[in-house]
């Protein structure tokens, strides 16, 4: 829920960004299990102490930190491609429908999605770039090969159909997305960008013969004229 790779981004110039959020997800939570502890220690009757607001401050500042700098990352790296038009998915019919303890702690507490739709709206702003919210129902079951539905199959990060289509689920989910948005066909996908928070900056991952997945396209495609591009922004 936008917790293990914050954001999954697809272009219509055929480029795929995953923004890693694992690391930064496991500190938010070792945090807030620290918080918990100090609050189970106070006396009856007191809520709060001034370690326990201190972590607060810091939790939020580390998760703005990061949120920030990966709105500007990758608002850069859209607008070098000349993207004219980011479509997010919205997540509030996924919400309702998937509540649970941990989902909520994610996507209201950690992703806090509302506070990141914002953010990507007044940054796209600086850039020229309008930004657009729409339902991504069905995307994380959706074949963007074949369009099956029923028999594809999820186990993690990788999705499967009986197609013979294997690549990283959330970025096959941004594909369909995006597809669905876009007024102009999406081509062939040049190989994933992944990238990874080191509390100053998002730096890409270096690729690993075992992270690719064999259906990748291995292209390295020019982009030629961009007014007009797209791309789909999937935070879940």
């Amino acid at each position: 829920m936008g917790a293990n790779n914050l954001v999954a981004c697809t272009t219509t110039t055929g480029q795929q960004y995953l923004y890693e959020g694992r690391d930064l997800f496991d500190r938010f939570r070792e945090t807030t299990e620290e918080i918990d502890r100090l609050q189970s220690k106070l006396r009856e009757g007191r809520y709060s102490s001034q370690r326990i607001r201190r972590l607060y401050r810091k939790r939020t500042r580390r998760r703005d930190h990061a949120q920030d700098a990966l709105v500007r990352d990758l608002m850069e790296r859209l607008y070098a491609e000349g993207v004219a038009t980011v479509y997010v998915g919205d997540l509030t019919d996924v919400l309702s429908t998937h509540w649970r303890a941990e989902v909520n702690e994610k996507t209201h507490q950690f992703w806090a999605f509302r506070a990141f739709i914002d953010r990507l709206s007044h940054t796209a702003e600086e850039y020229g770039i309008s930004v657009g919210v729409r339902s991504e129902a069905d995307t994380t079951r959706t074949c963007p090969a074949c369009g099956e539905q029923e028999d594809t199959d999820r186990d993690g990060d990788v999705f499967r159909c009986p197609c013979g289509h294997e690549a990283h689920a959330d970025l096959c989910a941004s594909r369909t997305f995006l597809e669905r948005q876009a007024s102009e066909p999406v081509g062939p996908m040049a190989r994933p960008v992944r990238l990874k928070w080191d509390d100053h900056n998002w730096s890409e991952i270096l690729h690993s013969p075992e992270r690719a997945s064999p259906n990748e396209k291995r292209t390295n495609q020019s982009t030629g004229s961009q007014d007009g591009k797209f791309a789909s922004v999937g935070t879940a």
